[in-house]
């Protein structure tokens, strides 16, 4: 007879890759490098949730210093970006972090500058 776990690890394989999906989506799709940055996360989160669903399949802790270390890359991986993002030259428009459609701070439509 299955237990719980075993009935339900499909559907949480089936779950997280829709997230990791999602994600990786995102980065191919992303509008604006925000958007990427976020994607980049889910597929981190997804990828740690994978690893973490399978280490408790096998029943083992054997995984945990994986999964730190995929977090760890991630997060540090995030904050690196946004910090060179913050250090970039800001574009004509605005902030180098807005859209580029965005008028910049300060203008008025039809002002013609």
């Amino acid at each position: 007879m299955k237990t719980f776990l075993d009935a339900v690890y499909p559907l949480d394989w089936a779950l997280i890759f829709l997230v990791g999906l999602a994600g990786a989506w995102r980065i191919v799709r992303g509008p604006t490098v925000l958007d990427r940055l976020l994607g980049f996360d889910a597929l981190t989160v997804a990828v740690c949730a994978l690893i973490a669903v399978h280490s408790i399949r096998v029943q083992t802790a054997d995984y945990m210093e994986l999964i730190i270390v995929v977090t760890g890359l991630g997060f540090f991986t995030t904050v690196a970006f946004f910090y060179y993002l913050s250090q970039a030259a800001p574009n004509p428009q605005g902030s180098s972090l807005d859209e580029p459609d965005r008028p910049a701070p300060g203008s008025r439509k039809g002002d013609g500058a």
